[in-house]
Formats: structure tokens, sequence, C-alpha cells
């Protein structure tokens, strides 16, 4: 071999070795709140907070707080900073959950869900049981964001990736739209249904994805202006939490009261139960492991946390028994 070969060869071989070496690592985010203590490692489980992960869930480390505050959901932003959906308000975290601030008030509580700008970490909006709040200054100050709703009820907001200053909500009377950062509301769709959580196609910005209270599944191929219903194959009608795997456009999850996991190989046309190891039915979150889509991890209500590790066509129990686990997003 000449010498020119064994240099290619060799740089390929460490260009490969280095790749694997440096492989994405997913970091997990399961907001919690147990009824009793159990072990991690050495030391007592905390009962409440966050809850994370840096290798597949193989172990969890808690970073969250002492006082009591149920925990729905935490979202880290592109700046690294951890915002937390919580009871008494909304969290921020500076440095990976060690420590934590409130920085609302008294005005804001029974938060649902924090979604942060990506294009500007500073702002950041919250779904509350009483409207949508944002704040354009990392949480030092926050605005009410409710005009034009009839019921403020909101359990999920989701910024449009396609179009700066679009946003989607899921209230109670359906699913809303503003083209002016929450400024003003207007119904878009599903009027009357009790929307629980909206979804963005990871690929695909005009296509989004509704799961409602009693009514199943949606979705809409015009950016959310008009909305269709799929529940073909769907026994269970109330829909928490929907999943999508971002290396396969066609394949989606739902996660159900009382029906457990749903998947869908043909874009929520139709369904098919997957819950072979699954011993709670009533899930609360899905998550799909950004890395490895083969990954699946299921929240449930008073049953902890489950794992599959084939796409959900076997489960296993993970951490947290009798565990509400609210929560699960990664980064």
């Amino acid at each position: 071999m000449s010498r020119s070969r064994f240099l290619i060869l060799i740089i390929v071989l460490v260009w490969g070795w280095s790749d694997s070496l440096f492989a994405r690592q997913d970091t997990l985010y399961a907001s919690i709140l147990n009824s009793r203590k159990h072990r991690l490692g050495a030391l007592d489980n905390p009962t409440v907070g966050l809850f994370v992960s840096t290798d597949a869930g193989a172990t969890w480390k808690h970073r969250g707080w002492t006082g009591y505050t149920r925990t729905f959901y935490t979202e880290a932003g592109p700046d690294g900073v951890l915002w937390s959906a919580c009871g008494n308000g909304v969290l921020r975290s500076k440095d990976k959950g060690v420590s934590w601030r409130i920085t609302t008030g008294w005005e804001i509580t029974e938060v649902l869900k924090v979604k942060v700008d990506p294009s500007n970490p500073s702002i950041v909006y919250a779904a509350t049981a009483y409207g949508v709040f944002r704040t354009e200054n990392s949480g030092e100050t926050w605005k009410e964001r409710n005009v034009g709703f009839l019921k403020p009820f909101v359990s999920d907001v989701v910024l449009d990736r396609g179009t700066t200053n679009r946003l989607l909500a899921a209230s109670e009377d359906g699913v809303y739209l503003s083209t002016n950062a929450g400024k003003r509301w207007q119904l878009a769709g599903l009027k009357g249904k009790g929307v629980r959580t909206i979804l963005q196609h990871p690929n695909e910005t005009n296509i989004f994805f509704a799961g409602t209270e009693d009514d199943g599944f949606f979705f809409s191929s015009d950016g959310g202006k008009t909305w269709q219903q799929s529940n073909r194959g769907l026994s269970q009608l109330t829909v928490y939490t929907i999943a999508c795997d971002r290396s396969n456009a066609e394949v989606l999850y739902v996660g159900t009261h009382g029906g457990g996991v749903y998947c869908s190989s043909d874009r929520g046309k139709s369904w098919r139960q997957i819950i072979n190891g699954l011993d709670n039915l009533v899930v609360h979150s899905l998550l799909v492991l950004p890395s490895n889509p083969s990954m699946l991890f299921a929240a449930t209500l008073n049953g902890g946390l489950f794992k599959s590790t084939d796409r959900g066509e076997h489960w296993s129990f993970n951490s947290q028994e009798e565990g509400q686990v609210w929560g699960l997003s990664a980064r």
C-alpha cells in the first residue's frame, strides 16, 4: 500500500471513530409527582420535581426543588436555560437545574406548558388554566395574551416554525390562532371541543396534529386553518399527547386516557394499539428519542415511566413506581 493510500485509510478510520465517540447524547427531562420516595443510587429520591437522564433513561438524577410544587412540563431553550411549567408559576434555571427561580407572580399559576422561541430564547410563552402569557426578557416580566379567547383555559401553545409570530393554542373551546405573537387570537377550528395538545410536524411546517378530550385525533394540512378527524382504530378518544418519528414522516404515536399508546404508519389515517408490557394505560406524555427513533418513553399517571426499544412494540417499566409523570421532553 502506498503512503498516500495508507494516510487516507487512517483519516477515514479516525473520522469514523470520532463520529461515533462524539455521537449526539440526548438529555431527557421528566416532570414527576410521586406519592412515595424511592432510591436513586445511594440517596433517597425526592418525590417532586424534574428528573434528568443523559444515558437514554438508564439512570436519572433529580434536578428539581425540595418544596412542594407540581411540575407539568420542562423545556430547555437554545441557550441552555431550563423552563418549568408548575402549579405555582413558571420556574427558570440557568445552571442545568441545580437551582431555580420562580419568574411569575401570584396572577400566573397552574402553568401547563412552557414554550421557548427557538430564534430568540428571551421570548417564552406559558399556557395556563387562565390563558396565555408571554415574556420578552427571559421571565423578568410577563404580559397576558388572551384577547379573543372565549374560554381562556389553554393546555398547550405551539410556535409555528414556518412563520414568525404565528401561534396555535389548544383551548377548552377549540384551536385558536394568532398571527401577531399572541396579541390577538381567533378561533381556527374544532369549535366547542376540548383540545389537549397540538403538535407541528417536524419536517412539514404546514401540517399540524391535535389531540382532544373525547373526540380523538385531528390533523390539518393548511397550517391549522381547517381540521379533519381521523380515529380509525382508536378505541379511546381522549388523546393527551402526540409524538412524531423524525426519521419517518409517516409514523405517529398518541397517548390516551385508558387506551395506552397507539401507532399510525400512515400519518394518522389509521391506528393500532401498542401496549405489550405497558401496565398503565393512562399516558400523559410520549417521547421519541431524537437520536434513536426506535426508543420511546411513555409517561403514565400513577404508573411511572415506561420505555420501549423497538418503536413501541414492547414496553418495560423504567422508573418511578406509582409516579405521576406529567411531561417528557428532550434536547
